[in-house]
């Protein structure tokens, strides 16, 4: 076996052993074996799985805290995960918007999140060199992270990162972080949004609570308004049956054609006036056998009870 040296423009022949193992040093079956172990080595190497050693430094996180409740921004978040695209990066120029991305559950390069909160993914495949990734010049996966992590009741953290894996070398390329503000805009767009749908409902259902109270206080104000009416229709009624009643109790009708008007209670007294029979007169004195009585035209005097009748 003879390996060629080349050293700038001459060349020259070594025998190999010589060049690797100087003549007597080693064994010829040790010799092989060793060029055995080491090709074995360099095969395991290169068959060895990629590793992205550098995912932790090459990807700079987007942090903000976010004056809404947790579950407020996961319930947003969820939606702009699964909104099928990656904002702040396109591939086209005659199309400025990345569609086709996917909610996933997990992230090869990111691994499994071990620490406190909630933790979402957004996948675009197939991504030829995306804009506003450092380098980026072949097709690849896009992946965003999303974490959100509460910071009090009312208060919330969320956490972006987006990095570009291209498929054959496995480069790792950063965002400039136009991706990460871009998903951040969105999801604050968002936010603004549930809250004035909110205000809005909460508006719209105060209204209705003072359109209800209204009508209610008109509805009650008629209640009483019509108890009143018939309060008083029943108050004039009673009166108008009680005035009956006192008519009927004071006022007696004369039956006897005969009927003298007398100036005393008495057979002898003095005869004032003759009283037609049918006609009525007011009762003011009652005794045992005559009333004190008053004619229509105004004559006072007495007459006996027995030539006259109550009203019917």
């Amino acid at each position: 076996m003879v390996m060629r040296v080349y050293t700038g423009r001459r060349a020259f022949n070594l025998p190999a052993r010589e060049r690797l193992w100087p003549e007597g040093t080693i064994s010829p079956p040790l010799r092989h074996r060793l060029l055995l172990v080491f090709f074995v080595a360099v095969a395991i190497l290169l068959a060895a799985p990629f590793s992205f050693s550098n995912k932790v430094t090459a990807a700079p996180e987007i942090s903000m805290e976010l004056p809404n409740p947790e579950a407020d921004v996961i319930a947003v978040v969820q939606t702009v995960v699964d909104d099928h695209v990656i904002h702040g990066t396109y591939v086209y120029e005659r199309e400025k918007t990345l569609n086709e991305a996917v909610a996933e559950t997990s992230s090869t390069y990111f691994g499994p999140w071990k620490d406190a909160g909630r933790v979402f993914y957004k996948v675009r495949r197939d991504a030829l060199a995306p804009r506003n990734f450092k380098d980026s010049s072949d097709i690849g996966v896009i992946t965003v992270r999303y974490v959100v992590r509460a910071t009090s009741a009312s208060t919330a953290r969320l956490m972006i990162t987006a990095v570009f894996v291209e498929d054959g070398t496995h480069r790792v390329h950063v965002s400039d972080s136009t991706v990460e503000t871009s998903e951040f805009a969105e999801v604050q767009k968002q936010l603004t949004e549930m809250q004035r749908d909110r205000q809005l409902a909460a508006e719209i259902r105060q209204k209705k609570d003072v359109e209800a109270q209204q009508a209610a206080d008109i509805a009650k104000r008629r209640s009483e308004e019509a108890a009143s009416v018939l309060a008083e229709e029943s108050s004039l009624q009673t009166l108008e049956q009680r005035a009956n009643e006192l008519q009927h109790a004071v006022e007696v009708r004369i039956i006897n054609p005969a009927a003298e008007l007398k100036s005393a209670p008495f057979r002898g007294a003095t005869t004032m006036a003759k009283l037609s029979a049918n006609s009525d007169v007011l009762v003011e004195i009652i005794t045992a056998y005559w009333y004190g009585v008053e004619t229509p035209d105004g004559h006072r005097g007495w007459i006996r009870r027995d030539q006259v009748v109550p009203l019917p």
